[in-house]
């Protein structure tokens, strides 16, 4: 096996499927821990597994750049790190010699020998194959709002070991409307969409932590171009430029997290949110570290924040609101550091507190429902109990 590329082409994809990979793996058969390389006439195809998320990546040749054809796997760590060391501007040939099951480099005035492994007959490689796969449903999203919806929903899964509905991001869709769930058990980010083509069936599925993290790295921002999900019993996939990106789905039942968004709310309360920001971040200085709690009370057109630790330090504020109800009084208690990862995840000038029956959850949303992408973002967060 033998080829030559542009350094240039082969740093980015290397890289990326080999970060996916298990390090430091103690068990010399998992192959996870390598990255496998599959060198045609046409293209060097890349791929790597956690035994949860793979991510596989093309690289097209030129004309005449493949020499001969091979396969072997390459330590996931090593590649990394050497062909991120590599410049940029050179060519870079690569060759198997696989009497010593050696990769031999050529790269600008030096040579390196690498290390690798072949791939014995009986040794499979882990692959989350569709084409394998029963009962296989498709929806297509815009590229930009998927970025957009796992960007403002993905700081609420939880990141740890607790219920495995908590641990992933729920999709559900529905005609042609896409929504998105992500929860810890004590805040919650919903956010929904509609999409240009209507799905032939509805389609439900929790998708790793990993793979959603994994998948975002990958997505651009571009407004023009299309991702199809496909989704079967046991993985989500897609294909986002030159990358393959699978993921294996949640097993667990889902709970019905629709009853509890309220339906109707009053009063709504609009907050500028400069400043609330600013002064969330202040007044929580002082809150007690084990519940970090922050009192907001809301009152005839004004909103007061406090704090208050067990060395009786206390932090307080009070913030102008357009609230007409002079008998009206709503007061509670919230997580802080919750509270401030809304308030950054929302763009409006305004943040809008929603009040609802059994008043034991409080929705924050921006002041403009659906923004200019046609996404509605909403977070409903528990309130604590003192």
């Amino acid at each position: 096996m033998k080829f030559t590329v542009p350094v240039q082409s082969i740093i980015c994809p290397i890289t990326t499927v080999a970060n996916i990979c298990t390090s430091n793996s103690s068990n010399p058969d998992d192959l996870s821990q390598y990255v496998l390389v599959e060198v045609r006439k046409d293209a060097l195809t890349l791929s790597g597994t956690d035994n949860t998320v793979q991510i596989s990546a093309v690289v097209p040749f030129a004309d005449g750049a493949c020499e001969s054809e091979g396969t072997f796997l390459m330590s996931s760590d090593k590649a990394a790190n050497f062909f991120k060391s590599l410049g940029s501007k050179d060519d870079v040939s690569l060759e198997l010699d696989e009497n010593d099951e050696l990769l031999n480099i050529e790269s600008d005035r030096a040579t390196y020998s690498m290390r690798v492994r072949l791939m014995a007959e009986n040794v499979k490689f882990p692959s989350f194959k569709m084409s394998e796969e029963q009962n296989v449903r498709q929806f297509t999203v815009e590229e930009h709002k998927l970025r957009f919806m796992l960007e403002k929903s993905v700081f609420c899964v939880s990141r740890e070991e607790y219920r495995d509905y908590l641990k992933g991001v729920r999709f559900e869709v529905r005609g042609n409307e896409f929504t998105i769930f992500a929860l810890d058990g004590h805040r919650m980010a919903v956010l929904d969409t509609q999409l240009a083509e209507e799905a032939s069936e509805d389609i439900a599925f929790s998708m790793t932590l990993r793979g959603v993290t994994e998948m975002q790295k990958l997505l651009s921002n571009s407004p023009d171009r299309p991702l199809t999900l496909s989704v079967s019993e046991n993985f989500v996939a897609t294909k986002i430029g030159m990358f393959s990106i699978a993921s294996r789905i949640l097993k667990c039942k889902f709970p019905n997290v629709r009853g509890i968004l309220p339906s109707k709310c009053s009063p709504e309360l609009p907050v500028d949110l400069d400043s609330l920001k600013t002064y969330v971040k202040r007044v929580s200085l002082f809150s007690n570290k084990r519940m970090n709690l922050i009192n907001m009370c809301f009152t005839y057109n004004n909103l007061d924040i406090r704090s208050q630790n067990a060395d009786h330090e206390i932090g307080a504020a009070r913030l102008p609101i357009n609230y007409q109800d002079e008998k009206g009084n709503r007061d509670i208690n919230l997580n802080a550091d919750f509270v401030k990862d809304f308030l950054n995840a929302i763009e409006t000038p305004q943040v809008v507190f929603c009040f609802a029956p059994p008043y034991t959850n409080t929705m924050l949303r921006p002041n403009i429902e659906i923004n200019e992408l046609g996404i509605r973002v909403r977070y409903l967060v528990s309130h604590i109990s003192v």
